[in-house]
């Protein structure tokens, strides 16, 4: 029953015992605006002095890892309550965070909430809301116990023991036996100091060690910069969900982003998407903090198409670089881009999703094998295959053309 019908009963009844006098109704009258009062006053208290916290195992998760948290309650007061339920408004996919509970005074609550990330992207946890109300279930009282807070989903990342299109190196990369005349950012080794070195080589801390002068030696830096284009146009994507191009698009952009780094290439990353988006060439594991999390919020949408997008962006791309296109495009229009591209000494590589296998209909006509034909390397990519298989065997893929 409402309070609003619980107080017009209350003056139906007054009514009535005023006008016939009759004891039972006024006895009635006066239980009836007791109760509601007492109502009243517990739901006022219900929640008084209740805490809330959620403890995450972490920050930052990737899809198919699982979100734990620990979740408390404390009543810190000495007013019981009967029952609290606990609404968390969370939005990412599949956990769930609720909670009902009876509660004494000064006593505490715990459970735990855990479930797998599926899909990627910013997510928030919480507003939290408690609610409660009186014994007899006249009024309901509801607070905001914790403020919401997000949670950024990272695309998932497959390890690789190595890359399929670099199978043949790449002019300038990798730790060399030359060393360089110049200072580098990569020191490899030390050596007994020689007359002529320079005094900002000397190691101290092996001179220290070994009681004479040791200079530091340095190889050759990387010479290959390594972008990565990403294709979500809206109009050539296929399929849904985690099955979609647009997120096994994503899923090897991130798995190549972290393998490319973590061999000391400089990486950078281009998607033209809902709107365009470009990573600046860097290193290290912060780059593959800023690739993830730039991954794991684009969306496809009705931005530049590719051979569009190519031509923007193609004076990014120097002659000691290599672009891998990453696309469902089965058009022709912008190979011309890539070509130019190779003409100008930049080496280009494709990995081409087969949207047609995303959407079960019959192949499209392979238009990948005109690139292939003037010399770039086609890596393609059908739904439900391996990618890490893929990626590392590069079935159909050429090694890299020389310059």
């Amino acid at each position: 029953m409402r309070p609003w019908q619980v107080f017009l009963l209350i003056l139906v009844l007054a009514f009535f015992a005023i006008s016939s006098a009759w004891k039972v109704l006024y006895v009635l009258t006066y239980v009836l605006l007791v109760l509601f009062i007492l109502s009243w006053i517990w739901t006022r208290f219900s929640l008084l002095k209740m805490v809330f916290r959620r403890t995450s195992v972490a920050g930052r998760v990737q899809v198919g890892e699982y979100f734990d948290e620990r979740l408390t309650l404390d009543n810190l007061s000495s007013f019981p309550k009967l029952w609290v339920q606990i609404a968390d408004g969370s939005t990412l996919p599949g956990h769930w965070a609720g909670y009902v509970a009876s509660m004494g005074g000064r006593k505490r609550a715990t459970w735990r909430a855990r479930s797998v990330c599926q899909r990627r992207g910013r997510f928030q946890l919480g507003p939290v809301m408690a609610m409660s109300g009186d014994p007899f279930g006249l009024f309901r009282r509801r607070i905001v116990l914790a403020p919401a807070q997000e949670i950024l989903v990272l695309p998932r990342v497959y390890p690789l023991s190595n890359f399929a299109l670099f199978t043949g190196g790449l002019p300038g990369r990798g730790r060399s036996s030359r060393r360089a005349l110049q200072t580098t950012t990569t020191p490899t080794t030390i050596r007994e100091y020689a007359s002529g070195d320079a005094l900002n080589r000397i190691h101290w801390r092996s001179s220290a060690h070994y009681n004479k002068l040791m200079v530091k030696e340095f190889d050759l830096d990387p010479a290959i910069d390594a972008w990565i284009f990403l294709d979500l146009h809206s109009a050539v994507q296929a399929g849904e969900g985690s099955e979609s191009t647009e997120e096994y698009g994503v899923t090897i952009a991130a798995t190549l982003a972290t393998y490319l780094l973590r061999q000391d290439f400089s990486v950078g990353m281009i998607v033209n998407g809902e709107r365009r988006e470009m990573l600046p060439l860097d290193r290290g594991e912060r780059q593959i903090e800023r690739a993830l999390e730039l991954l794991a919020v684009v969306t496809a949408g009705d931005g530049p198409d590719l051979k569009e997008a190519l031509a923007m962006d193609a004076f990014h791309f120097g002659r000691n670089a290599v672009a891998i296109v990453i696309t469902p495009s089965n058009s022709r229009d912008w190979h011309e881009s890539l070509r130019h591209l190779k003409l100008r000494g930049v080496q280009t590589a494709v990995l081409g999703l087969d949207a047609a296998s995303f959407i079960e209909q019959p192949p499209d006509e392979d238009t990948l094998a005109l690139l292939e034909g003037s010399g770039v390397p086609v890596m393609r990519v059908k739904r439900g295959e391996p990618i890490t298989q893929i990626l590392e065997t590069g079935t159909d893929v050429r090694a890299l053309q020389q310059r």
